[in-house]
């Protein structure tokens, strides 16, 4: 298979986070269509460590796993929001030390949206109960802090989890949503790069969205109860640790290299979508109106209807050495890192979403995988009941989910065909 060299150039617009520029829409886009894959068949997934116990050692108990970090040597950071506390573990699983704790002090923290590590080996902890990154030596002793913007003049902000990332140049990425008081609908996402003394960089926006988002709306007085349209396609944007967005719209099988100075590169796959089914449409269409009604009881359907096939995708993943992870069965059980960032109950993120669909049978998740660059390489299969977090070459960190949703954190080497 003929491979173009991967991207490794960084976007580079400087702006504020009022400011936040969106890269201008390119004529110039190379298409590329996906061939026949690297590796036939589906790839699975080998158990090569496995960290946590369902009773035993507090050290190796997990309750709330918000995010895992990778170290120079292979250590594994998690931060567990239910005790609160971040542990480290060698690359065998053996418990280190834990660092940091909950509080307000040098090295403490009252929320995180994410945990990542420099390329010198220091830990950063994303702290939005008090809008600061907490910077940890590789001995786990507390550096220094670095403030973030906490966008409370004139406008609100929702942090992500697992929001917090270190790419290739050694900028340091954060992700949040930016919204303005009575423009609920036009809630912006924003990356602001930083550099490894803190200093921002700038602040990115994703490329433009093909068209809005489908959605439903019920108002009765001061109350308004608004939501997406089911089965409608919904923009996915990720960015690589090579410095650009990879973005896409899954209403057909493509996403876009969105690579600063070059063209840019959609790659494509000729994919055949799945029929929404007469009891799906109808399920849904009834959990709509029966939302809509508890705001307006005399709410009737008033905007577009639902549609006949289904989004070929549901996610972008991106690996930690940028490979491209395209979800067509997305991962059934709880998700790491889709609730709240903050310590507790609610928060700047949001409540906990269930641990999986109600009567959702858990199921294997499936991934197209990709080269940077967008080469196919092929299909992997993720077994039920893992939480995939991080991937790296062809090893993936994920947290297992047990029949009694007890968590361990594992690590898989992937097996291709």
């Amino acid at each position: 298979m003929k491979r173009s060299p991967s991207a490794a150039l960084l976007l580079s617009i400087a702006a504020s986070v009022a400011g936040a520029q969106t890269p201008a829409a390119r004529p110039d886009t190379v298409v590329r269509v996906a061939d026949q894959p690297l590796h036939h068949g589906v790839a699975t997934l080998v158990e090569e460590m496995s960290v946590g116990v369902a009773d035993g050692a507090e050290e190796y108990m997990f309750g709330d796993v918000a995010d895992v970090a990778l170290g120079r040597d292979g250590s594994i950071y998690v931060f567990d929001r239910q005790v609160p506390i971040v542990r480290q573990y060698d690359a065998s699983g053996k418990f280190i030390r834990s660092i940091g704790r909950r509080g307000a002090g040098p090295g403490e923290y009252r929320s995180t949206s994410g945990i990542a590590t420099m390329k010198d080996g220091r830990l950063l902890l994303w702290d939005t109960g008090g809008w600061r990154i907490n910077v940890y030596s590789p001995a786990g002793e507390a550096l220094t802090q670095w403030l973030t913007p906490s966008g409370s003049s004139g406008s609100s902000t929702a942090t992500y989890s697992r929001a917090l990332l270190v790419d290739t140049a050694g900028l340091v990425v954060t992700r949040k949503i930016i919204i303005t008081p009575g423009n609920f609908r036009n809630r912006p996402t924003v990356w602001m790069r930083y550099r490894a003394d803190g200093s921002l960089v700038d602040t990115l926006r994703a490329p433009p969205a093909p068209r809005e988002p489908s959605t439903l709306t019920a108002a009765s007085g001061n109350a308004m109860t608004s939501t997406e349209l089911p089965f409608a396609p919904k923009r996915v944007v990720a960015m690589s640790p090579f410095g650009y967005f990879v973005a896409g719209y899954p209403d057909r099988y493509s996403f876009e290299l969105h690579q600063s100075g070059k063209p840019v590169v959609s790659v494509r796959r000729d994919v055949k979508p799945e029929p929404v089914s007469r009891s799906e449409r109808a399920e849904a269409r009834k959990q709509i109106e029966d939302r809509m009604r508890q705001t307006d009881p005399t709410w009737s359907w008033n905007g577009p209807d639902i549609p006949d096939w289904k989004p070929l995708y549901s996610d972008i993943q991106i690996g930690l050495d940028g490979r491209i992870w395209i979800a067509l069965v997305p991962e059934v059980s709880r998700r790491v890192g889709n609730t709240s960032g903050s310590i507790g109950a609610g928060g700047p993120g949001g409540s906990r979403p269930p641990a999986q669909p109600t009567g959702e049978p858990r199921r294997p998740a499936l991934y197209d995988v990709y080269e940077p660059d967008g080469s196919y390489l092929g299909q992997v299969q993720v077994p039920a009941g893992v939480s995939s977090v991080l991937r790296r070459g062809n090893q993936i960190w994920g947290v297992e989910f047990d029949a009694d949703d007890v968590p361990r954190i594992k690590r898989y080497g992937i097996v291709w065909k």
